[in-house]
């Protein structure tokens, strides 16, 4: 199987081809990357025409590479995945759907941790359309640490996830139940934040077990 994913950073790659190769080591992963769709969408901190172009011409490329099906890794991207797949024959999927899923049915109270601005409102609208879909009643609390991408960007790992850690803690002290890691690039942390003794969700593991065993 050939699977193609699409990222808005390079810090996001490691992670997610451990995770499928962990998973499957005779699984292909193709790379298509474009960091800067996440410095614009920062910097105006919505989706808007160029964002939607950039995310359409990678999704392209990846099925003329031939991939058998293409995961998004931006987490700024998934409210428009709906819009791309007509213009796409390979399966498309968001990395965080199957972790946002599994929190959507497991808990009532969600912490959400983020590392760019756009990524708190598009996680939340996600959780907030599933939850009203499947008639759940949760509730979403969603913290933002832009400094953790910065730390992270300049090499400082242990930095980044105790970053990630403070913000989490945050969110315990605010009732929270689970914590959400919603970007590919913050499954490092994962250990850290645990340390604060409430579940910790990552997209990595999510994605690929629900690819590589259907």
């Amino acid at each position: 199987m050939i699977i193609g994913i699409i990222h808005a950073t390079c810090n996001a790659v490691p992670p997610l081809n451990d995770a499928f190769i962990d998973k499957d080591n005779e699984v292909t992963v193709l790379n298509f990357v474009d960091e800067s769709i996440q410095f614009y969408a920062n910097k105006v901190n919505k989706i808007d025409d160029k964002i939607y172009r950039s995310f359409v011409n990678l999704a392209l490329t990846a099925q003329d590479a031939g991939v058998d099906a293409i995961v998004i890794a931006c987490t700024v991207l998934t409210p428009i995945i709906d819009y791309i797949r007509p213009l796409i024959k390979v399966p498309v999927t968001a990395v965080d759907y199957p972790m946002l899923e599994y929190a959507m049915q497991t808990y009532e109270k969600i912490g959400v941790v983020v590392t760019t601005a756009p990524s708190g409102p598009a996680t939340k609208s996600q959780l907030e359309a599933l939850a009203q879909k499947n008639n759940k009643n949760i509730k979403i609390k969603v913290e933002t640490s832009t400094k953790a991408m910065d730390e992270l960007k300049r090499g400082n790992v242990e930095r980044h996830n105790e970053l990630n850690r403070i913000v989490a803690s945050n969110l315990k002290s605010d009732g929270c139940e689970v914590i959400i890691l919603a970007q590919v690039t913050q499954a490092i942390a994962k250990s850290k934040v645990e340390t604060i003794g409430l579940p910790v969700l990552t997209s990595p593991e999510t994605i690929a077990e629900s690819l590589l065993t259907t």
